[in-house]
């Protein structure tokens, strides 16, 4: 989707803005061809701090540009995560930055289906929804089913009588970082 300029680009800007907004500076401008800059796909913006994760928001589709979404999601995950407090001017040298772009998700029959360090998930029933990205299942060591019912019970906040009837969709990623 991107090419090794492009992300780069993206992961300065990134650093840039939340370094603006630390200290009251100006916004900078992200550069890059429009045809990039207008695509839309999900997103995930993961902080990470001395190794440990310090925010992480995204949007599963694609419904703003690439260029908005990825000013939206990186103040997100620095400012907005309720997990953390908001990120300080003296983390962000140490700060690392991952970004992660989404296919579209499409819906799979089983648990069985899901291809571990390669698929992101989405579990749902009515308005329970849980999502992890695929380097959830690679950093945990865990299998299909470990992953699928983690997403579903901690995440989504199913019962475990509710499974059965839980929704699962895979997507993949594009994910870079610094």
């Amino acid at each position: 989707m991107l090419n090794t300029a492009e992300q780069k680009t993206i992961l300065v800007y990134a650093r840039e803005l939340l370094k603006a907004r630390l200290t009251d500076g100006p916004e900078p401008e992200l550069k890059l061809s429009r045809e990039v800059m207008e695509q839309k796909c999900g997103i995930f913006v993961t902080l990470k701090h001395q190794g440990r994760l310090r925010g992480c928001i995204g949007h599963i589709l694609g419904d703003e540009s690439l260029r908005k979404s990825i000013h939206t999601m990186t103040l997100a995950a620095a400012f907005e995560d309720p997990r953390f407090p908001p990120l300080a001017l003296n983390e962000l040298k140490d700060l690392k930055i991952h970004i992660s772009l989404l296919t579209k998700p499409v819906s799979v029959k089983s648990y069985k289906d899901i291809r571990t360090g390669t698929d992101g998930i989405i579990v749902s029933r009515g308005w329970k929804k849980g999502v992890y990205l695929p380097e959830v299942a690679t950093e945990t060591r865990w299998d299909a089913k470990t992953f699928f019912q983690s997403c579903a019970l901690e995440k989504a906040g199913l019962m475990e009588q509710e499974l059965p009837d839980a929704t699962i969709e895979v997507f993949q990623t594009e994910g870079f970082g610094d």
